[in-house]
């Protein structure tokens, strides 16, 4: 189990994937002082950080009684840091290793239409899919908490809670695991020559690491932004009726 008290580099080797969330938190994930340590001087909820780690390494499960503590402005960097993650450095690594992958297949084989595609459609649906969260989601949850515990922008929301809801954007909301989940099956179904087993196997991890990156990702968002911002615009909207 981690604990503030372990070092990034101590839960680095242990799971692997664990240095992608050290990176988008701007850790070195080699680094060999305290989790605590490593946050202290920053904005880093090092508590969240430490049950972030243990639902990556799978030591705990995704449970909403583990998130429901923290603040939304906490919960929301989270989700900001990943979008901007998966863009910047997963998805490019994602497109390298296909690349690598398929410069050892002939020109006419199935491979090459397939999984160009997927990237490239994938990666602009991911994008114009964040654009939208931060856009609407992220802006309103900003908005809501300043109405709600610093009783900003009251009269705005006087206004604009009579004609939107958190309901809108649920049932608007798309699921960003479908295609991944469609490739990565096709891409299971070929038997790699002996010269490609290495990139095939590297192409798969990096997709398996970013469906599971994905899942923990969605519920956080789903199960602990949602409820949250519900239960804050129910509570506006009563003490405006009032």
């Amino acid at each position: 189990m981690i604990t503030s008290n372990s070092s990034p580099s101590e839960i680095t080797q242990q799971v692997r994937c664990t240095e992608h969330v050290f990176n988008r938190f701007d850790i070195n994930p080699y680094n060999k002082n305290k989790v605590l340590d490593n946050t202290v001087l920053t904005e880093v909820n090092p508590d969240f950080l430490v049950d972030i780690l243990n639902v990556f390494c799978k030591y705990k499960e995704l449970d909403s009684c583990c998130f429901e503590m923290y603040p939304v402005p906490v919960i929301l960097d989270y989700l900001k840091r990943s979008h901007a993650y998966y863009m910047e450095k997963i998805l490019p690594e994602i497109g390298q290793s296909i690349s690598i992958l398929l410069s050892n297949y002939p020109k006419s084989h199935p491979l090459l239409e397939i999984l160009y595609k997927f990237y490239f459609n994938y990666k602009v649906d991911l994008k114009e899919h964040f654009s939208e969260e931060e856009e609407i989601l992220f802006s309103y949850a900003e908005s809501l908490y300043k109405a709600k515990y610093f009783k900003n922008e009251i009269f705005f929301f006087v206004d604009f809670l009579q004609k939107y809801s958190i309901n809108d954007f649920i049932d608007s909301h798309s699921d960003t695991l479908e295609g991944l989940e469609n490739v990565k099956h096709i891409l299971l179904q070929y038997n790699p020559p002996v010269t490609n087993k290495s990139s095939f196997r590297m192409l798969v991890g990096k997709l398996e690491n970013l469906e599971h990156d994905l899942r923990i990702h969605a519920y956080i968002e789903d199960e602990i932004l949602v409820p949250k911002l519900y239960l804050m615009e129910k509570s506006l909207k009563l003490e405006f009726s009032n």
